[in-house]
């Protein structure tokens, strides 16, 4: 098998409309994740390393309940919006929308209260309130991006949400560092409760702008439910969604429990670094599910095969460039956060394999819950997660942070294998960066102008 692709074809992916527009998806990436990297070590610099612990946890609690708290509407109103506007159902497609408003209201009720009374009842209740607050600014947020997303585009869905809420709260640290005010917990998660709301509230200005632009009469239509179809579905999504979460933000909690929060923030460091693998996921994903439901549910299976393509060739570029950046510098990234953690190196390269592991599958979990596989892709995400917490309450105590970012890897790797294996077999689709060895084989990968 010949691997030795001519230089003239790659030089064809400038023209190919496909990487052109996941390269301004992945370029976005690049800026969130250079500002959340940026966000993370100001607050790592600037608090004490045990405030920071408490930090860490409490934004991965508040994230991970910001998840739960959509009730599945994220992928649900992505789904409805392309299955219903390609059938020119405006009955339909405005019933989705009000059920996901209400399934979205509700969700943030039932999560943000409880949440809030617990928190309150061991920690200050303006820190419990600040943080409540973010929770269900941002759960609202994200339903409301991923509605953007397909309707409009990644710039005002992905652009416009976590921009504009990692620089906000960069502003208040470096603001209250130059004016030498104290730096308040609090004051972290109202700056980003704040820019939460704001961006949500632009984004739904603009999808009001949107739908009466493609369906002017969608006002006057009736609303079509069907209430048992979607409750199910939203059901799946919504578990699925909370598993993949648990996924990004458990651990730290899980770990802070435990052991204490100064280890916490310590893990916190070395996962956001890994994570920058999440620049090719997060981009991935967010191409995918922007084009991948036009394109299947229009049935255009040739422009499906060659978005793939050109996903697979640039995520295998960007898993084999962050493999040499954070393996060859990893000891000065961590400096940069601070030098108490340049001694988590080895947990960092370990975890590194993991993160680009589920990088490498490209978007077989968004094939899966985007082409009615939803209970498939719950089972696979639940069993990862089981493994994952069932190995940390076996290896932490034997190996500390050590035996939480094995079982952390082990647990990437299998739900890589997992997602590709399963969307192989039930979509018939290969969404990872191993497609582009039968395509080589068959020298079918097509790098021309689409």
């Amino acid at each position: 098998m010949k691997f030795s692709v001519p230089i003239d074809r790659f030089a064809g992916l400038r023209s190919n409309v496909a990487v052109r527009t996941m390269t301004g998806a992945f370029a976005l990436r690049v800026a969130i994740t250079i500002a959340n990297l940026a966000l993370v070590t100001l607050a790592a610099r600037m608090l004490s390393r045990h405030d920071f612990g408490t930090y860490s946890m409490l934004f991965s609690a508040a994230g991970l309940l910001s998840v739960i708290a959509t009730f599945g509407q994220q992928i649900f109103i992505t789904r409805s919006w392309s299955e219903f506007s390609a059938a020119n159902d405006e009955a339909t497609l405005k019933g989705a929308m009000t059920f996901t408003a209400l399934a979205s209201l509700i969700g943030v009720l039932l999560i943000g209260l409880p949440f809030f009374f617990w928190f309150a009842a061991e920690h200050d209740t303006t820190l419990a309130l600040a943080a409540t607050l973010y929770l269900v600014c941002y759960s609202l947020l994200l339903t409301s991006s991923h509605f953007a997303r397909g309707a409009i585009g990644v710039w005002v869905g992905d652009g416009l949400t976590y921009l504009p809420v990692a620089l906000c709260p960069m502003l208040y640290i470096v603001g209250s560092y130059v004016l030498g005010a104290p730096i308040e917990m609090y004051r972290i998660f109202l700056s980003m409760a704040a820019m939460s709301s704001v961006t949500m509230l632009v984004q739904m200005a603009l999808l009001r702008r949107r739908v009466r632009t493609q369906f002017p009469g969608i006002g006057r239509s009736p609303s079509r439910f069907d209430l048992r179809t979607w409750t199910t579905r939203s059901t799946k999504l919504w578990i699925s969604g909370g598993l993949e979460a648990a996924n990004q933000y458990a651990d730290v909690v899980i770990i802070g429990y435990l052991m204490s929060p100064t280890v916490a923030g310590a893990y916190f460091v070395t996962t956001r670094i890994a994570n920058a693998f999440a620049m090719a996921t997060g981009a991935v994903y967010i191409f995918s599910t922007r084009h991948f439901p036009n394109l299947y549910y229009n049935r255009q299976y040739r422009q499906l095969d060659s978005l793939l393509d050109s996903v697979a060739l640039i995520t295998l570029a960007i898993v084999i460039g962050g493999l040499m950046v954070v393996l060859g510098g990893g000891h000065w990234i961590l400096l940069a956060f601070n030098s108490d953690y340049v001694p988590y190196y080895g947990a960092l390269a370990l975890l590194t394999i993991g993160t680009a592991a589920v990088a490498a599958a490209g978007p077989s979990g968004s094939i899966l819950m985007l082409t009615g596989h939803e209970g498939s892709y719950l089972a696979i995400v639940g069993g990862t997660v089981l493994m994952r917490a069932v190995g940390f309450f076996i290896l932490i105590p034997m190996f500390g942070i050590t035996g939480a970012v094995t079982a952390t890897t082990i647990s990437f790797v299998t739900l890589a294998l997992l997602l590709r294996g399963a969307a192989k077999r039930m979509a018939g689709i290969d969404g990872s960066v191993l497609r582009l060895v039968t395509r080589l084989r068959r020298g079918q990968i097509p790098l021309r102008a689409e």
